[in-house]
């Protein structure tokens, strides 16, 4: 998948948000859910191997390995605006996955210190109300905010000119 990355700056590409293949998002996704639920086990365990508190455990487990990820989505006519605050995550750590109805934006910094990872790992799945060109897509991180444009797609797209 080509995507086409901008921000106000020049930046070198390592800087820049990665557009990723859905598989790698689908994987990102996989490896989330099991590290919290290895989590939340450990809770329950924790807590006595009571039963009835699961999906207490699983949320405690989400807010201490992830980071909380507000998403707006902007409609602005021909196009809609995804966007994310994501303070303390470089845009090299940052990775976008567009599809025609969902923006998924992942990522992963680097822990500071020694000790268990704590909220170094985001994921946020947004669906959109319009179908767009994943193709298309444009992602800058500037300021902590990681913000994809999209073009909207209609029913039916026209073909270039031959």
């Amino acid at each position: 998948m080509r995507a086409r990355l901008s921000g106000s700056k020049r930046a070198a590409p390592h800087a820049r948000p990665r557009i990723v293949s859905c598989d790698l998002v689908r994987s990102r996704s996989e490896e989330i859910r099991d590290a919290v639920a290895r989590r939340a086990y450990e809770i329950y365990e924790r807590r006595g191997r009571i039963d009835g508190h699961h999906d207490e455990d699983w949320r405690q487990a989400e807010s201490e390995l992830l980071f909380p990820l507000a998403v707006t989505v902007a409609d602005a006519g021909e196009c809609l605006t995804v966007a994310a605050a994501v303070p303390g995550f470089d845009a090299c750590d940052v990775e976008v996955c567009v599809e025609p109805r969902r923006v998924t934006i992942a990522g992963r910094r680097r822990s500071e210190g020694p000790g268990p990872e704590h909220r170094t790992r985001m994921f946020r799945a947004v669906e959109l109300p319009d179908d767009v060109a994943a193709c298309d897509a444009i992602a800058a991180v500037e300021d902590g905010v990681v913000e994809v444009t999209l073009r909207k797609v209609t029913g039916v797209e026209e073909s270039p000119p031959d």
